[in-house]
């Protein structure tokens, strides 16, 4: 009652700020005084034999600058009271002392100042009946004395402390002390905690001191996971809220060159919102077009692969018509790239956001404010604060220019400087989490000390390389040094930690597993341990001895004996605990295991399943009459060659594909060297041999006169059309690549000058009254087929070659090798549907196709061609029999062939599982089962 709590910075400000507001001085901060410094750094930077060149103004050479001055500002030294001989190099202090001097006058003509500028503004005593209480010891710099000496008016009284809890003079006012260790600080943690509600303790009866952030963020987990309450002193990361992470993800976002993964990311964990509520669109949505429309990366890529119409790839070619008449879906598919084109234009940064740190935070604070999403109130606080600091560096002298990577090194160590969460004051009904510089005086009855090994309380004492120790023992003037810091942090920690008068918990970390390393004990520990034992001489040795073995993190291992080990703290620590003190579990401990975690046993079934010599449903066989009413019970069975040939080749992968649905997440990544995917290629080359084509056959007059000027428009034409929807990386690999296609295309005009059939359709799709083409394939069996032929030629009256276009190696089609097991179904499929189409549309009711080729139109290929006679229609008809039968078993086994799992886009699925079924395949247990499937894949 009638008191109020400050700290000096806070008591002096309130003070002096009435005084401050009538002469028109404005307070600044450390932000505001570093980007001083750093101004000033740049301007001397371009002074002959300057100490620190432009180069190296970057923000750790920055950031002792300005500790240097601020040190000098706040023990009262004055650039005119400085010596240039006071510093060990004297090209060093003629530097510090201008540098000094700039800031003095930056302040003076802008009429701000820093903290310890306030002492030429206090004019003011405390009133008659106010009293200033300040622990002791608590060491000030000379001008925080100053100030505080001519405010108090003498009234001034210092709370004198107990000494030390590590003076041997002391006497602790601890009550129980309990110690133990543990094999990394996971394993320590989940110890603390599991000991508070072993306890029953109540949780706003209990402070946990520790001494770094990771301790910090490992206690917060894990309260959130078991959903215990619990407030930090000191705050927590801004990363740890959604906005801070957003934030986070947002810079490496811009520093990856706008690759498409982090956005996705993004708003998968919901940090940012895409939605559109007016539209109906999601974030799902947008996340899909993202996706599939193969961006990757760059700027130009977004808007351009966004805006532009679908690209036919030829991998699709047997699939996905280039024109169709568009459906309800795709209207809304551009829906949805028309918002994300819309969005992500606003989202992009211009150059000048580029160009400066002020320029990208404001950038950040921007996109947060359009996109980002604040589900908390840690949310809106950590983006209240990101725009005080964008207010606050308009007024900064922040340079307009700077390089990149620099420039996103200070805007993360601004957004490291934000914390959310600080309590400075123990919360009501939940742990209090302080840290070694300001723990200890909560007045809790339970306290955990955290951390206690050497290095953790030793400290590290480093040195200012702009102001080093002798140099401060030189200028004088109250200025510490590093070693007098350090000692007096740890004078000042052992001091309070001295006042705790509750039950007391002294833990470390022994060992680092992550590390392999071991760790001691800190002094402080084996001093507590010598007062508690009564044994002042005991050493590091008795004090192991006295702890035990390390508590594990589950501590199964090696239970303790004590009833304080008693409790586990969650499932899994029950599971483990039961099994190692139950002999009968022991026995049969992974049946136990897995009546508590029945997912396990469905795993190791599965694994003993694939090991075994039967074909079950662990390898793809779905037995059972349910299967097989499904596939017969299905309205329409329209089948492509394209999926025939992929179940030949891999019946499992056709079922992730075709049956389940598995859509491939687009994988693109960031290739500075290459321009062009393969089928993106060959869509390119298809296009300009169909244009091509099309032109110069269209009055019908044979022979063809072949025009190479007009290809080579063609060709150029289209490729420039793909660059303006796919971007190149560089105009070198740009130009690598068209001059490769154009070669491809020579290859092409050469093969045609050859040629001495009639062209009659190109890109031609296999419908009837715009629906799939009805196939008769024998008296008992019809599919609906879906395809596009690349090229129809008529030989003959009435006969005809159908022609497909490959882009890639010939390797494949070997000429003996007809239908290759049933993954070259194409050319004798596209010949019997080109047949019927002629036939039901009446285009030639007497069509015969003779003959269907694979032709290799490409430098690669080298202009070969392989000729499919079509001769043998009932062996097509076997074939496409054996893979439909095969289909209704609900057979869906891996490959035969593991070497095209290197390529397949399932494989992280499927492991090696190709290889298990090698045996499988020749086992006799398995014959009537593989029988057919066998058959399709002898089949040359």
């Amino acid at each position: 009652m009638n008191t109020e709590i400050h700290t000096v910075q806070s008591f002096v400000r309130s003070e002096v700020e009435f005084s401050l507001y009538k002469q028109g001085v404005t307070l600044i901060g450390d932000q505001r005084s570093f980007w001083i410094v750093h101004h000033i750094m740049e301007q001397i930077a371009s002074d002959v034999d300057t100490y620190i060149s432009m180069d190296q103004v970057k923000p750790g050479i920055v950031m002792h600058v300005h500790q240097a001055i601020m040190d000098l500002r706040r023990a009262g030294v004055k650039a005119e009271e400085l010596r240039r001989d006071q510093l060990l190099s004297q090209q060093k202090g003629i530097y510090v002392k201008k540098v000094l001097s700039a800031y003095e006058r930056f302040l003076n003509q802008r009429r701000w100042t820093d903290f310890p500028g306030l002492l030429s503004y206090i004019s003011t005593q405390l009133p008659e009946n106010v009293e200033l209480f300040l622990p002791d010891p608590m060491p000030l710099p000379p001008v925080s004395a100053r100030m505080m000496e001519r405010l108090s008016n003498e009234r001034m009284t210092r709370i004198v402390a107990d000494s030390s809890f590590t003076d041997v003079q002391s006497t602790l006012l601890f009550g129980e002390v309990q110690f133990y260790h543990a094999t990394g600080r996971m394993a320590e943690v989940r110890e603390a905690l599991r000991r508070i509600i072993q306890g029953r303790m109540p949780l706003d009866e209990v402070e946990m001191i520790v001494p770094d952030e990771e301790y910090t963020l490992a206690i917060s987990t894990m309260c959130a996971s078991l959903g215990l309450a619990c407030s930090f002193a000191d705050g927590l990361p801004a990363i740890t809220s959604g906005m801070g992470r957003a934030a986070h993800f947002l810079l490496n976002w811009l520093e990856s060159g706008y690759q498409v993964r982090p956005l996705v990311s993004m708003l998968q964990q919901q940090l940012i919102t895409f939605s559109e509520r007016e539209q109906g669109i999601t974030n799902a949505d947008c996340i899909r077009a993202l996706e599939k429309n193969g961006i990757g990366w760059g700027k130009e890529r977004y808007i351009k692969l966004l805006e532009s119409e679908v690209v036919r790839f030829q991998g699709d070619s047997n699939e996905r018509p280039e024109e169709r008449q568009r459906t309800e879906q795709q209207q809304r598919d551009d829906e949805i790239k028309k918002h994300l084109t819309n969005l992500l234009g606003e989202l992009f940064p211009d150059e000048e956001a580029l160009s400066s740190p002020k320029g990208i935070w404001g950038w950040l604070v921007n996109v947060l404010d359009r996109v980002g999403v604040s589900g908390t109130e840690e949310d809106a606080i950590v983006l209240q604060e990101m725009r005080g600091i964008a207010n606050e560096l308009q007024e900064c002298p922040v340079p307009d220019l700077m390089p990149f990577q620099q420039m996103l090194l200070y805007a993360r160590d601004m957004l490291q400087e934000l914390r959310v969460g600080v309590q400075r004051l123990p919360k009501p009904g939940s742990l209090y989490i302080s840290s070694l510089p300001n723990g200890g005086i909560s007045g809790r009855k339970q306290t955990f000390l955290l951390g206690m090994d050497e290095h953790s309380w030793s400290g590290n004492i480093r040195q200012n390389p702009m102001l080093l120790d002798e140099e401060c023992r030189r200028i004088g003037a109250g200025l510490q040094t590093a070693v007098q810091r350090q000692r007096d942090r740890q004078r000042l920690r052992d001091g309070r930690l001295g006042m705790i008068s509750g039950n007391i918990t002294c833990s470390f970390s022994s060992y680092d597993l992550a590390e392999g390393a071991t760790a001691s004990p800190a002094f402080q520990l084996l001093q507590v341990f010598r007062k508690v034992s009564g044994e002042p001489n005991a050493d590091y040795e008795m004090l192991h001895r006295s702890l035990g073995e390390p508590v594990g993190y589950l501590d199964v291992e090696q239970p303790s004996s004590t009833e304080q080990n008693g409790l586990p703290l969650d499932g899994s620590h029950c599971v483990f605990r039961q099994i190692r003190t139950n002999v009968n579990l022991m026995k049969d401990r992974q049946s136990f295991i897995e009546s508590v975690y029945p997912s396990l046993r469905q795993g190791r079934l599965a694994l003993e399943a694939r090991g075994s010599s039967q074909v079950t449903e662990h390898d793809g066989y779905i037995a059972g009459d349910e299967w097989a009413d499904y596939w017969k019970g299905r309205d329409e069975r329209t089948l492509s060659a394209s999926q025939l040939e992929k179940y030949a080749e891999c019946p499992m992968r056709y079922f992730f594909q075709y049956v389940l649905r598995i859509r491939v997440k687009d994988q693109v990544t960031f290739d500075r060297t290459s321009w062009l995917k393969p089928n993106e290629r060959g869509s390119l080359l298809h296009e300009v041999y169909r244009r091509y084509m099309t032109e110069v056959s269209a009055n019908k007059i044979m022979p063809i006169t072949h025009d190479h000027a007009l290809l080579l428009r063609i060709a150029e034409e289209t490729i420039l059309l793909y660059a303006e929807r796919i971007p190149a990386p560089s105009p070198h690999v740009f130009e690598r690549e068209r001059q490769a296609m154009l070669r491809d295309i020579e290859v092409f005009y050469r093969m045609e000058l050859q040629a001495n059939t009639a062209p009659r359709f190109f890109e031609q799709e296999l419908i009837v009254d715009g629906k799939p083409l009805h196939l008769e394939l024998g008296e008992d069996m019809a599919i609906t087929l879906r395809g596009i032929v690349d090229r129809i030629d008529q030989v003959a009256p009435h006969q005809y070659r159908i022609i497909d276009y490959k882009t890639g190696s010939p390797r494949p089609y070997k000429e003996n090798g007809m239908f290759a097991g049933g993954t070259q179904l194409q050319h004798a499929l596209y010949a019997m549907g080109t047949e019927s189409w002629m036939r039901q549309t009446g285009v030639d009711s007497d069509a015969k196709v003779l003959e269907a080729s694979y032709v290799f139109p490409s430098e690669r290929g080298h202009g070969q061609v392989i000729g499919r006679s079509q001769t043998e229609r009932h062996r097509v008809v076997e074939v496409i029999r054996g893979i439909l039968s095969s289909m209704e078993q609900g057979l869906f086994i891996p490959a035969s062939n593991p070497a095209i799992c290197r390529y397949c886009d399932y494989a992280a699925v499927c492991g090696e599982h190709a290889e298990l079924m090698a045996d499988k395949r020749k086992d006799e247990v398995n014959s009537e089962l593989l029988h057919t499937l066998l058959e399709v894949e002898n089949i040359e």
